[in-house]
């Protein structure tokens, strides 16, 4: 099998650095269960740019070679200016459980219930005192059922699937412990000419150098293993100065210019908010949605009790006056909306025509300001 040049002895080399907004970046990292692992390329240009021209790579456990099954040439794609192109690592059939490897990218039926502490078996309630809920697991795989949720589909969000087949091409099956790698061409080139992007440290591997299983922020927590990163709203070009990725030079990790975010969000994925941007941009995407704001959403806090709901009817109540009350399926459906007087922070909805399942509810208050909830019934 032919193997690439070793990027190392790199120390006499100059530091090749990107302009701002001028190339493609990675925008977003998810490393989650099994493999919930995806990435996102945005484009800040203002210009259209063929992906096929780009490859990523994978320098796994501090090597500093990538052999041609951890490098995989991006599809023949025109990538829109100020777009973002979601790569998911091709497991999709729920039927093969034979490895870790087989585990499949969630799909959103995993099965949700309550989440009980595994010491006191009691249930996880969040700060408001409601009961959490979450997918449920069986010997360490996770369950899928006939009911869904978006929340937890990763496939949802994918433009592309790719590396069906690990010992053919595993690029996308990265750990906390390998850095990831966007260059130009299809091979690295021996000085490092050609990165535009890299997560992590080339030839460095944290379990050896700081004995964690990732690399980690300033508090020592997790940065690359069973997290989700995004990118800075002012990050404006790739992290390609040989000096901070590459280990023999120097280069460190310690999560400068990304924002970090719990195991298996996939929230952000789809949409990226940046200063590259010429208009204002949301934070997070919704399959069935759309965009969603986290700058103009959730600025005002309500609770929705009872929440599971098997009584007919749901009371909610705002720190605002309520001005109307939206639900929505899994699937973006509206299936109820009520508009009220706006001089209450309470009111009561009727529940006695909504089928059991999960649902959104969207409360509006006053200048375009509104907050989402999940919704059970049952």
């Amino acid at each position: 099998m032919k193997r690439l040049l070793p990027l190392f002895g790199l120390m006499l080399m100059g530091i090749f650095v990107s302009a701002q907004c001028d190339d493609l970046f990675i925008s977003e990292y998810v490393e989650g269960y099994a493999n919930n692992k995806a990435l996102e390329i945005y484009n800040p240009t203002e210009s259209a740019i063929n992906l096929s021209d780009y490859s990523l790579a994978r320098f796994s456990n501090g090597n500093t070679v990538a052999g041609n099954e951890k490098v995989i040439q991006l599809p023949d794609f025109d990538l829109q200016a100020h777009d973002v192109y979601v790569i998911v690592v091709d497991l999709t059939d729920t039927d093969d459980w034979d490895t870790q490897f087989d585990k499949p990218a969630w799909n959103g039926f995993n099965v949700i219930d309550t989440i009980y502490d595994a010491v006191t078996g009691e249930p996880v309630l969040d700060d408001n005192g409601n009961v959490l809920i979450g997918p449920q697991y069986l010997d360490g795989s996770a369950l899928f059922g006939d009911e869904y949720n978006e929340e937890y589909d990763l496939q949802c969000k994918a433009d592309v699937f790719l590396c069906p087949v690990y010992d053919d091409n595993n690029t996308m099956y990265f750990n906390g412990n390998d850095a990831v790698v966007l260059m130009k061409g299809t091979q690295p080139a021996a000085d490092g000419s050609n990165i535009v992007d890299v997560i992590g440290v080339i030839g460095e591997d944290p379990t050896v150098t700081i004995m964690q299983d990732a690399w980690v922020d300033a508090d020592g927590g997790w940065l690359t293993k069973d997290k989700t990163l995004v990118r800075d709203y002012d990050v404006a070009t790739g992290r390609n100065a040989l000096n901070e990725v590459v280990s023999s030079v120097g280069g460190t990790f310690t999560g400068e210019g990304w924002i970090k975010h719990g195991k298996n969000d996939f929230s952000y994925l789809g949409i990226h908010n940046s200063v590259c941007n010429t208009e204002s941009t949301p934070d997070k995407f919704s399959c069935s949605l759309g965009a969603l704001s986290t700058t103009g959403v959730n600025l005002i806090a309500f609770d929705i009790f009872p929440n599971p709901n098997g009584i007919g009817s749901l009371q909610i109540e705002a720190e605002e006056s309520i001005q109307k009350v939206e639900i929505f399926n899994v699937v973006g459906q509206r299936i109820s909306i009520e508009s009220f007087n706006g001089l209450s922070n309470s009111t009561n909805v009727n529940l006695t025509e909504v089928e059991n399942g999960m649902y959104l509810v969207k409360v509006h208050f006053a200048n375009n300001h509104f907050s989402l909830r999940k919704l059970i019934v049952e």
